[in-house]
């Protein structure tokens, strides 16, 4: 006589939810995370700090270029790219006053 224990199937269940639901919610995660990519890319490109300012996935500070355009972290909000827009025209300016 065998127990009832050992004739369920162990490998259709993964903790609380069941394979379907673990791979459902893992789904929703990406498409989530596509859709908020597209967002903070494309539509938070369009603001105005003084120069144009592009959103990249692998920078991990601001980048200048020639004081003309600015590349920055896609996970930057707009109040933390103002405020290293600010503090770099702050130092740029401060330099170039003690140079001459």
């Amino acid at each position: 006589m065998s127990s009832p224990l050992l004739a369920t199937s162990p490998s259709s269940n993964l903790g609380p939810f069941s394979e379907t639901v673990w791979l459902a919610i893992i789904a929703a995660l990406v498409v989530w995370l596509i859709v908020y990519l597209a967002y903070k890319l494309r539509m938070t490109s369009k603001r105005d700090f003084g120069f144009p300012i592009r959103r990249r996935l692998l920078s991990f500070h601001m980048t200048v270029h020639d004081n003309q355009r600015a590349d920055v972290p896609f996970w930057w909000t707009d109040l933390q790219v103002q405020r290293a827009v600010k503090s770099y025209w702050r130092r740029s300016l401060r330099s170039e006053t003690e140079q001459s």
